[in-house]
């Protein structure tokens, strides 16, 4: 259907008045359905020069009392965003469309426009049933330190994440030892194909010998999984944990503070069904089978 303008609608008005056409005729002139055209009549049949109204909703005011609220919802939760803290708001019976607290972020400095966010994106998420069937093992330069995270990939539950001055595959044993040895070793661990993780492969050396890593995983009978080369979105999960890392840790300074949030008072959008659940309460339910 055609987009009608000012010149159009005096048009239809006009022949509509003066009856010499049938109203199928009009409709067929201006593209439109005879329903539209006799709608577009009834609207403007008393107005000498319509004024068209613009297009879309009215934008409704903000209330102080939606502000106070999402303000104090995001002091609780630093870094959460417009659609993360509706769904917080809505488990306290208070609805505010994420739009709406998407606009008092951005008046308040918390927020901007994202484009690439705003279009619909087909994707599928694959993640596992139970806790412990999949860990995730990364390093990331974070603040100057190569920080090493373990994140289990049914309910983003990060065991352990240390900071350490060298990416080592001898670190990466220490912390998956002390993440065994609290949480217990998970059937299988998925890393990329660094060298602290996994041996490498050349021309001259076909069969190298595994590293400590390796070796430890081979110990702990937890089977090593690696990623595609050059294809870091099989290792995304933890990717993602690292930017929130990244955005967290100003409001709580230390890494222990901020793993202690992230674990058992951040909601996490991806464990929402029905109602949110943080990742230590996602690895608590899934590790014994649970469902609610």
């Amino acid at each position: 259907m055609k987009k009608l303008n000012q010149r159009k609608i005096l048009w239809i008005v006009k022949e509509m008045r003066l009856r010499t056409q049938s109203v199928c005729r009009i409709a067929k002139q201006q593209g439109i359905t005879p329903r539209h055209a006799r709608r577009v009549f009834e609207h403007y049949k008393d107005e000498k020069r319509p004024r068209l109204q613009k297009c879309g909703k009215k934008t409704t005011p903000l209330t102080e009392c939606d502000v106070r609220t999402v303000l104090r919802v995001r002091k609780e939760h630093p870094a959460m965003g417009a659609v993360s803290i509706q769904l917080v708001l809505d488990e306290k019976g208070k609805h505010i469309p994420h739009n709406r607290i998407h606009r008092i972020l951005k008046e308040h400095g918390m927020a901007v426009d994202q484009p690439a966010k705003q279009k619909r994106r087909k994707w599928i998420r694959f993640e596992r049933e139970h806790s412990n069937s999949l860990w995730h093992i990364d390093y990331s330069e974070i603040d100057g330190k190569q920080v090493l995270g373990l994140l289990d990939d049914a309910s983003r539950f990060v065991p352990v994440c240390e900071e350490y001055d060298e990416a080592t595959a001898e670190n990466a044993v220490i912390a998956l030892d002390k993440a065994v040895a609290k949480y217990g070793a998970p059937t299988q661990l998925l890393s990329d194909n660094g060298s602290h993780f996994a041996s490498i492969i050349r021309q001259s050396c076909p069969d190298p010998e595994h590293t400590v890593f390796q070796q430890r995983l081979e110990q702990l009978g937890i089977e090593h999984i690696k990623t595609r080369v050059h294809h870091p979105q099989t290792n995304g999960k933890l990717e993602r944990f690292f930017e929130t890392v990244q955005q967290l840790k100003p409001h709580f300074g230390t890494m222990r503070r901020t793993i202690n949030y992230y674990n058992n008072k951040r909601p996490h959008m991806s464990l929402h069904n029905g109602r949110l659940k943080t990742p230590a309460k996602a690895y608590s339910e899934k590790l014994k089978g649970e469902t609610a």
